[in-house]
Parts: C-alpha cells; structure tokens; sequence
C-alpha cells in the first residue's frame, strides 16, 4: 500500500472510531505496526492527529466543522473578490462545476449574469438562487449533507461520471503548504476528487484562512489544480503550476 493510500485511510479509521490503537490500524490495514507508528508521526506533525500511548485520535479542529451559515458570515469580501477574478477568467461557453462552499457560491453568482456558460453543481445554495440564473443549471443528485449544503454520495458521483467538464472550480476546508487540498468528510473528498477528474482544469478557490489549517481527509495534491486563486499583497492573484513549480 502506498503512502499517500495508507494515509487516507488512516485518516477515515480515526474519523470512524476516534481514537484507534496502533495494532488495531495495523490489523485493518494490514501493515506493519512499525509502519503505523511512522505514518501516525507524520501526521501528528501535520497537526491533523494527536498520538497516545498505544494509538492516536483525530485533533478537535480536524473533527470539527463550521457550519455554512458561519462560514457565510467570514471573509466576505475577499471572497467575493475572489469570484469576481475567476469569474472574468472563464471563457464563452464553458462548461463548469461549482462545488459546494461559500467562495464557490459567489463565484456562481457572478456566473449567473452571463448567458453563455453551463453549469453543474452538487450546491444547494447555487440551486436554490439559480432561478434567477441566465446560465443554465444542471443539479447533481445525491443525498443532503445539512452542515454543508452539498449533495453527496453516490446520486452525486453517477452524474458527475456522466460529464465532461471545462473547468472545476473547486473549495477547500484546509490547505497544507505541501500535501494539498482537504476537507471534512469522506463523500465530500469522493465528490471534488470525482469532479477533478472528469474536468479538463481544476480551479482551487479558498480564503487566506483556509491556509496551514488542519483538516481532516486529503482530496487533491497541489498537482491536480491549474490555478489557485487567492488574496496577496498585489491584490486576489492566482498561482499556476507554472509560476511556482515548487509548490508541486
């Protein structure tokens, strides 16, 4: 098992069970205990998992999640700021994912005024305000995750499967400075990674809080994303491979 593999599920054990001894993950894993114990340090370093004597449980802030209405209030300006860049930066005629999350909804918004995009989304905040859309809105299936307002599950990756996209424009509970991307829950991570894959560019859009905050579940490397817009001193701006490869 590769390590980026054992460390997920890692992860999705402790999220399951909270706190886990060491040869009960090596037992599920079946991996070695020595192999758990180096995996569990590197992720206690992360700040993503506390260890105890004999195990390890996810950290509080891993575990927790604000919810929609919270993360609503935060950062409005910057997020809107953000929306309006990636907005301006989406051709004619694309075809587009809008993720689930708060930026990701103003960046909908913003989307709503043009009449030559199509788009697909698993939010239901984008939906409930798509009446008043002149793009064309496609909503995924899945089941209602309350705390975040998405669709998930396997409704929502059926139809995601189906797709061919231009852009995803993808949210993020977390950033780390070299592992990537991450959010909260499993059938979340399953939706964004899904959306990555099926999209031509991956579009990664957080606030500045978002950075070096502990989360639990890795969705995507710093690979898989073409850009990163975010806020700088310049202004919102947005990072690509090809500005600054040692990120990747």
């Amino acid at each position: 098992m590769i390590a980026h593999t054992r460390t997920q599920a890692l992860l999705t054990l402790l999220e399951q069970e909270r706190e886990v001894p060491v040869h009960v993950l090596a037992a599920e894993l079946q991996i070695s205990e020595s192999t758990v114990r180096r995996d569990l340090s590197k992720l206690a370093e992360s700040g993503r998992v506390c260890r105890t004597h004999g195990g390890a449980f996810l950290r509080r802030e891993a575990l927790q999640e604000t919810s929609f209405i919270e993360k609503r209030e935060s950062a409005v300006e910057e997020k809107r700021e953000i929306a309006k860049k990636v907005a301006a930066d989406i051709s004619q005629g694309s075809t587009v994912f809008i993720d689930s999350g708060t930026t990701c909804l103003e960046v909908a918004r913003c989307l709503f005024r043009r009449s030559d995009c199509r788009i697909f989304t698993n939010s239901l905040p984008v939906l409930v305000e798509a009446c008043q859309s002149q793009a064309t809105v496609t909503a995924l299936g899945g089941e209602v995750r309350s705390i975040s307002r998405a669709l998930i599950g396997s409704g929502a990756l059926s139809g995601l499967e189906s797709l061919r996209l231009d852009i995803a424009i993808i949210g993020a509970s977390g950033l780390h400075p070299e592992d990537g991307a991450f959010t909260t829950e499993t059938m979340e991570a399953s939706v964004k990674n899904c959306a990555i894959q099926r999209s031509r560019e991956t579009w990664l859009v957080a606030d500045s809080s978002k950075w070096k905050k502990a989360a639990a579940l890795r969705f995507a490397k710093w690979s898989d994303f073409q850009r990163w817009y975010r806020s700088s001193e310049n202004g919102i701006t947005f990072t690509s491979k090809e500005q600054t490869p040692a990120l990747y």
